[in-house]
């Protein structure tokens, strides 16, 4: 599942889970197989069957209206022999609206505003201030309560919950993401042609990057590549990666109470000065406030740059498509940086996105602990299985204990797609794949390692908190974004650099980290 993930000066937000299901009081008619609160012994009989006078009854399938988003030519189909499982072990009749994630955020604003809503409807800009709101006003079911009922629910990490809830309480289901997902790739085979070593440092980095721009890595006789590339929306994934190297703080600084943006640092100003060293030499492309993500992707594949700062989980993916290009391309993966702090990786919310219950489409409290019980049963091994490789015999089989595909990728990534749309588990009861390349192996790895080095926004749960910062969080987050634009290109000093932090606190910034204060002395009473 590839997701967007774009560097901005402040990120995301949202929600948590719930569940309970049939056999219980409350349950509804249409509770998914295999799906049974926690602590329920009453029955030993699977969901899905009920029993009246002495007689078993299977019970109708639950019904699901389900919107979610696609990032393909054509929306994915429900049809095919996997969907149909899914529905069988779940005993459920899906719906699914499919929206393309170009229009994705707009429809889901206007659907709130209409009220024209699913019963499961996934958020991915859970930080809209069309969308805390509804839940503020009561549009959405609360489901932490539930969340105790429900075994696979309720063993969702409490630390994704704690910083997707809305004034305390939790209205939703986050879709698991690793936390330490920030990696560096580079070129091997560039390194031995220029006889390098492989960069332990920032200036070791830099020393690279520049024999990469320099000295014609890919001995092809021409003046054509970059030590690195980036792309605009916060020049892609550029300024994560660097400041972290340079120990800044992962968004917002908090000490003692109080709040500090990320661009205001020390720390953070000297990722700047570094970056501006590679713009000014030359080492990274010069038009990245208008270069979009797939373009640089490309130019990456291409050969045109031979350090990408990006998502391990991506590695494979890099190193498949680079050898199309060029066959003897080789990659390698760059463990973490060390700076004058040491090693630190920006940690990712842990969740892309997350799925809210309308209280308009969910009428009942029974129905609400059907739909959980949903997500409950879609964290068994079976289910999770099945939404990873498809169904056994037909899509994989089980060589060794592993996944061993049976069709080709196409194939395969037609069959599969859109499911991986409603997983929320973490990946780690799926199948590993036989003959997995080692670099992805080494990429997962290096995720689950990597976790112990990450540095959290401590401000998350505080997004909600803070009506300043719903109102003015984009009109805030261009001041601090272009004004480091201009800081990279030279166009602003360092006394102008500080004249954009006080146009940001004369905007509301202020006020935002007032209220930011606030909610945060609030939350530990």
């Amino acid at each position: 599942m590839a997701m967007k993930k774009r560097f901005s000066f402040i990120v995301y937000t949202l929600v948590a889970l719930s569940v309970v299901t049939a056999g219980c009081g409350g349950g509804g008619q249409g509770s998914p197989a295999g799906s049974a609160p926690a602590g329920n012994t009453a029955s030993s009989q699977p969901a899905g069957a009920g029993s009246a006078s002495g007689t078993s009854t299977p019970k109708a399938p639950l019904k699901l209206s389900i919107m979610a988003t696609y990032y393909t030519p054509q929306p994915p189909t429900n049809q095919n022999e996997v969907w149909k499982k899914l529905q069988e072990i779940t005993n459920t009749q899906i719906d699914m609206t499919w929206v393309p994630r170009s229009a994705f955020d707009d429809k889901v604003s206007v659907s709130i505003a209409s009220n024209d809503l699913p019963k499961v409807m996934l958020a991915l800009n859970s930080s809209s201030p069309a969308l805390v709101n509804a839940i503020k006003s009561g549009l959405f079911w609360e489901i932490g309560p539930y969340l105790k009922d429900y075994k696979n629910l309720n063993a969702l990490s409490k630390v994704q919950f704690e910083s997707t809830k809305i004034q305390g309480k939790t209205y939703s289901l986050y879709r698991s993401r690793p936390l330490a997902r920030f990696g560096v790739t580079i070129r091997k085979d560039w390194l031995e042609n220029l006889n390098l070593k492989e960069p332990k440092t920032p200036e070791d980095m830099y020393e690279v990057m520049k024999a990469f721009t320099k000295n014609d890595p890919d001995k092809n006789g021409k003046d054509d590549t970059y030590g690195v590339l980036a792309f605009k929306d916060g020049q892609g994934y550029l300024i994560p990666h660097i400041a972290s190297w340079f120990g800044a703080p992962n968004e917002w600084k908090e000490e003692g109470g109080k709040f500090t943006p990320a661009f205001m640092t020390d720390e953070y100003l000297q990722a700047l000065k570094y970056i501006k060293r590679l713009y000014d030499e030359k080492l990274i492309n010069q038009d990245f406030v208008v270069t979009e993500e797939q373009q640089m992707n490309t130019m990456f594949n291409q050969g045109k740059a031979g350090v990408n700062l990006g998502l391990f989980d991506d590695v494979g993916k890099i190193q498949l498509e680079l050898k199309k290009i060029n066959p003897q391309a080789k990659i390698a993966i760059v463990d973490t940086i060390a700076g004058p702090k040491g090693q630190h990786i920006w940690s990712q919310p842990g969740y892309t996105g997350v799925y809210l219950f309308p209280k308009s489409s969910v009428k009942t409290e029974a129905e609400l602990k059907d739909i959980l019980a949903f997500f409950d049963r879609m964290q068994e091994p079976d289910a999770v299985n099945l939404l990873t490789w498809g169904v056994e015999g037909k899509q994989y089989k089980v060589n060794g204990g592993k996944a061993e595909k049976t069709v080709p990728d196409d194939t395969f990534n037609n069959d599969m797609l859109g499911l991986g749309e409603l997983r929320i588990d973490d990946g780690s009861k799926e199948l590993v794949m036989t003959g997995e390349d080692p670099l992805t192996t080494q990429g997962k790895q290096l995720i689950k390692d990597n976790a112990k080095l990450v540095v959290s926004n401590p401000a998350l749960s505080l997004y909600f908190e803070s009506p300043t910062w719903s109102q003015k969080s984009n009109e805030l987050r261009k001041i601090a974004s272009d004004g480091t634009v201009k800081f990279i290109m030279g166009k602003i000093d360092e006394n102008e650099w500080k004249k954009v932090q006080d146009d940001w606190r004369k905007a509301g910034g202020d006020k935002v980290l007032t209220e930011f204060a606030e909610a945060f002395a609030k939350s530990k009473k």
